[in-house]
Parts: C-alpha cells; structure tokens; sequence
C-alpha cells in the first residue's frame, strides 16, 4: 500500500507546477543577460509570459543554477526533479547512518506522510528545501563522524540559498575538537559575510533584499510557524478586544524564542556535568538544534520540514512506547483528511488545523527536553566529580 501511495505521488509530478524552480531558472536567464531578477518585469521578458512570483534568494545561488539554463525549460525541470529525487534516496541513507537505527519502514513512512506531505510539496513546489537538507545532513553526519571542519563548510555551504542554516555553526562549540573555536570564528566570518559578497559588497542592497523578504506575509498550512500564528491570534483577538491591539506579535514571538532558547539551554548544560561527548551525546545534541531550528524560526514553509524528519524517529525511539504514536501525529497532518474531521469539533479547530505542523514540532521539542531532563538526572552532579577527582590524586 505505502508503495502504491509512493507510486501515486511521482506520477502527479509529471504535471506538478514546480513554479519555484521556474523562477530559479528565469532569474538565472535574467542575471546571465544583466538584467535585475528581483524586477518582476525583468523575469517576464526573460520568460516570454506575465511572471507573478518574484525571486526570493541570494544572487549567488543563481550561479549555481545557471547549468540549468541551457536546458529546455521542460528538460531542465525533469532533471531538477530527477536530482531531487536521488538526494532524498541519499537522505535516508543518510538518516540511517546517523540514527544508527534500521528503522527504513519508519522512515519511508514519514517520508511520504510526515508534516503535510513535506517532501511531496517540496518535488511539486520545486523549491531547494531537500537540496539544502541533504547538504545539512550531511554536515551532521560529518560532525558525528569528528570531521568538525567539513561539518562548517557544509553548513555555510547549505546558508547560500537561505542564509538561515548558519544556525547550527555553534554545534562546532559543543564538540571537543580542539579547533573548535578557530573553526566556529572562521566560518561564523565567511558565512557572514558572503551574503554581502552575493550582493556585490553593497551592505545596502543587501539591506533591501532583507526588508524585501520581511514584507513576505504567508500563513497557515503554508508556513506553519510560530510568528504567523501569533499574527492570526493577534487579529483574531483585536478584533474582540480592542486593548489587545497594542501588543506587538513580534514582541511576543522574540519573548517566545528566548524562552524556548533558556530551557533548552538549561536542559543540555544539565547533561555537559561531564567532560565526555560521545558520538551519542553529540547526536543529541544535533538533533536538539534541528527541533529548535524548526520551531522557532519565523518562516518556515511546509517542504522545510523535510529536515525534521529524522527527528520523529529520535525522540521516539528515546522514550518509551512513543514511536507509533509521533509517527501517527506527524503523519496525520493537516492536509490528511482524518485530521479535518478529528479537530472539526473543537473551537480552534481551524487555529489548529492551520498550524498543525507547528503543534507537531512543539511536541517533539517537549519531547526531547523531558528526554535531556531525565537523562540528566542519572548523571553525577559536579561535586561528586570534583569529590572522585580528588580521591583518584590522593590515592
């Protein structure tokens, strides 16, 4: 059955719109020819046709892209697509490596399923949600595997399109290379600034482009995240209540990460009480960045959610019995038909169903900090360390 379901999906790719892609390749034609490709007018003329959707990205992933463009349009999708597909092969291959776990129905389950069909409306979308999560994957698996260098360069690599992945550069600090802080300062430094390369050393246009993407305002199914929420809320209620009109959504949202950020923060320095970061403790702690990434990060569109993946499988098999049951919540998202008509009774049915990837994304953070909390509880405190350290030298 889950084949059959799997075979259905490709087949619908061969109409898929894959409308990101063709702006990926009409802007790439639009640079070539030194046009602007963040001027809709521009990517119009280069296509031949009325184009609606601008060009969201760093000038520099154009060069990337631009292979693509001596392609028919046509032959150019079905190789993107084609590409696409050998690296979500390459990502289970991958998740399974890291999770060092033979959990492959598991995984192809969530695959086809997991947070709104994620990889799905990533191969139909045509956006570079699974080109960057493979890359990030591989960063992970490098920095598992001790490789701490090639672990920064992958990540300031997978920043190219999104810039956000650099996130996850402060991973190099909790390992026990000792080049850790070089490595982190160094590429910290590229990464911040090769987007003002991308944009021609100009800071201000830079500048732009990030006010440009600020005035982005998607919600609901679409961009299952914490600040679009809190926006819906706000009107909801504004518009009962007329004092609540004041209170900024953003302030909440940055209220919300600092939050989020503390007990994190404080759950992981509970289990840091000893100086030993195996590569089981490591994984942990990657893994308790990728959930936070995902849950925090004020844009987050529904195929982004292909990183998480792994995730559902981690914190599953780390408390007891719950597997079966977060694969069943990732995989009764808000496009499955089961879950409509599970919320449709209560009163923020619609909330919930419009946000269901987020409400899936908070159980898996309260999963892994009630996981890091209890663990900790089983490790030495600092005294008993300090009181064994002495004992050894006097003996």
């Amino acid at each position: 059955m889950l084949v059959l379901l799997c075979l259905w999906r490709f087949w619908h790719l061969r109409t898929a719109g894959n409308w990101d892609f063709m702006i990926y390749y009409w802007a790439a034609k639009a640079q070539r020819a030194g046009l602007d490709p963040y001027n809709l007018d521009n990517l119009s003329r280069v296509a031949g046709q009325r184009v609606v959707l601008p060009y969201l990205y760093p000038p520099a992933i154009l060069y990337l892209l631009r292979p693509f463009t001596v392609l028919p349009l046509g032959t150019a999708v079905a190789t993107y697509v084609g590409l696409k597909v050998a690296c979500l092969a390459g990502l289970m291959l991958i998740w399974r490596a890291c999770l060092e776990v033979r959990d492959t129905l598991v995984l192809f389950v969530l695959v086809i399923l997991g947070f709104s069909d994620a990889v799905f409306n990533d191969l139909f979308a045509g956006n570079v949600a699974t080109l960057e999560a493979f890359v990030l994957w591989i960063a992970f698996l490098s920095l598992l595997r001790g490789r701490t260098i090639l672990f920064a360069v992958l990540v300031v690599c997978a920043s190219v399109a999104k810039l956000t992945p650099l996130f996850f550069l402060p991973l190099t600090l909790l390992t026990t290379d000792r080049r850790r802080f070089r490595i982190f300062i160094a590429t910290a430094l590229v990464g911040g600034v090769s987007p003002i390369i991308s944009f021609g050393g100009s800071p201000s246009r830079l500048w732009q482009y990030l006010k440009m993407l600020g005035g982005v305002d998607e919600r609901g199914p679409t961009n299952s995240a914490i600040l679009p929420l809190l926006r819906d809320i706000h009107e909801h209620l504004a518009n009962r209540r007329a004092m609540l009109a004041a209170i900024s959504p953003t302030a909440v949202y940055v209220a919300i990460c600092l939050v989020v950020v503390a007990i994190t923060a404080m759950a992981v320095g509970r289990t840091m009480r000893t100086p030993d970061v195996d590569r089981g403790v490591l994984l942990e702690r990657v893994m308790g960045m990728v959930i936070v990434y995902a849950f925090l990060l004020p844009r987050f569109k529904d195929y982004s959610y292909c990183l998480l993946l792994p995730a559902v499988v981690f914190v599953g098999r780390r408390i007891k019995n719950a597997l079966p049951l977060l694969v069943f919540v990732a995989g009764l998202t808000s496009r499955n038909t089961l879950a409509r008509y599970a919320l449709d009774d209560f009163p923020l049915a619609d909330l919930l169903w419009r946000y269901f990837n987020l409400a899936v994304a908070c159980i898996l953070w309260l999963g892994f900090i009630s996981h890091i909390w209890a663990r900790s509880t089983t490790l030495p405190s600092s005294r008993t360390l300090r009181v064994s350290e002495t004992s050894g030298v006097l003996r």
